[in-house]
């Protein structure tokens, strides 16, 4: 089920979480986790919102629910959330996906209707995407996950 003593994307299905998954957000009070999926060729960062039975990740304009996903785990106090804006990465990010093209997107979050929620960011494209009521919403400003000097990534 994944090493708790690294930063690691761990397969999961029907809502389920792993111990130690990475909580970035929270909507009508369930908590959110980071999590991603594949979807048209591309590898696409999302949350996992507790009691569904599926993720949702921004693409296309709209909200994608999928059955089959990974889930990021982290050890405590081994990522945090660092203020973005315009597609800038810091160097310490961790990589969430990819587009169809080969383009790395990050995970990020933004606050939407009083609300964190998970999404990715396309640095071509300058903002953050997330995923909120069946559409796609994007942010110019926005937090980024980083990792911290404590740890290690791993299938990534």
């Amino acid at each position: 089920m994944g090493d708790p003593q690294t930063i690691s994307w761990v397969p999961q299905s029907g809502g389920d979480r792993p111990k130690f998954a990475v909580h970035a957000g929270i909507d009508e009070g369930a908590k959110l986790f980071v999590a991603r999926a594949h979807h048209d060729g591309a590898l696409v960062p999302g949350k996992l919102h507790v009691g569904h039975s599926s993720i949702y990740i921004p693409y296309n304009m709209k909200e994608e629910p999928k059955d089959d996903y990974e889930v990021l785990i982290a050890p405590p106090a081994s990522v945090s959330w660092v203020p973005g804006e315009g597609g800038s990465i810091p160097d310490n990010a961790i990589p969430g996906g990819y587009e169809s093209n080969g383009e790395t997107m990050y995970i990020g979050r933004a606050i939407h209707n009083g609300k964190v929620t998970i999404g990715k960011v396309h640095p071509s494209h300058g903002v953050c995407y997330v995923a909120y009521g069946g559409e796609e919403l994007n942010f110019s400003e926005y937090e980024i996950l980083v990792k911290n000097a404590l740890g290690r990534m791993m299938n990534c």
